[in-house]
């Protein structure tokens, strides 16, 4: 289940609230993957709790190593796949 929020941009005109409105949401659905192992769907974030490399799988199929990724942070990374092959950094976290 995925959470959209809404905020409402008023008009210029304080008693009219007919501006436009856009989404602001964020990670919705969050997974431990499993190594080696697909998701079986597209993953939009990444979080790392542990500092360090980590190898994963674009959506266009390429291997991808990013170094020295920092912790406590939702990075904004599409992937498939987390490899255990060059990867250093520990509790990841992937969220849809």
């Amino acid at each position: 289940m995925a959470f959209i929020l809404q905020q409402n941009i008023p008009a210029l005109d304080p008693n009219l609230f007919t501006g436009p409105t856009r989404a602001t949401s964020g990670p919705a659905r969050f997974l431990a993957p499993t190594l080696d192992v697909q998701y079986g769907e597209l993953m939009r974030f990444i979080y790392v709790g542990v500092t360090g490399n980590l190898s994963f799988i674009a959506p266009n199929g390429n291997t991808v190593t990013l170094n020295g990724l920092v912790a406590g942070v939702f990075h904004p990374i599409w992937s498939l796949q987390i490899n255990s092959s060059g990867t250093t950094a520990t509790n990841i976290i992937v969220a849809s």
